[in-house]
């Protein structure tokens, strides 16, 4: 593990700075992602990430529930507007969640480097492919 590696938890999930410009976020079992809860999930991964540009893979348990309200509120404005998300892949195998957030991304379609999926491996293989060509880009 590299000198940046920390890890944090929350009420619904726990964070692991992998690298510099590299966040996984494992959603606990059985968590409900609520608007409260989701919030600090965000507080938690700034404090982790700084100032950072960074991607994100986050991974959603079958089991998760969610507030339906979580929908309408837009979590990553704040890192959008300093430009801190670079991408995301998210994992999620409950088809709703699933569902809800290809929903949710398309009314904040603020960023082009989004993976939605069922599929752990392709996640990982498509944020590691997003990291190559944004540090190659000097993103």
């Amino acid at each position: 593990m590299s000198s940046t590696s920390v890890q944090r938890d929350t009420t619904i999930a726990t964070l692991h700075r992998v690298a510099s410009d590299f966040l996984e976020v494992v959603y606990k079992p059985g968590c409900f992602l609520s608007t409260s809860a989701l919030g600090e999930v965000a507080l938690v991964r700034r404090s982790m990430m700084g100032t950072s540009p960074h991607a994100m893979l986050s991974l959603i348990p079958e089991d998760a529930d969610f507030e339906l309200g979580a929908i309408q509120v837009d979590h990553l404005s704040h890192d959008r507007e300093r430009g801190l998300l670079l991408a995301i892949a998210i994992v999620t195998r409950a088809n709703m969640i699933e569902m809800m957030l290809k929903l949710y991304f398309s009314y904040y379609p603020w960023l082009h480097r989004i993976l939605v999926t069922d599929n752990e491996k392709e996640a990982r293989n498509w944020i590691e492919g997003q990291l190559r060509e944004l540090r190659i880009q000097g993103a």
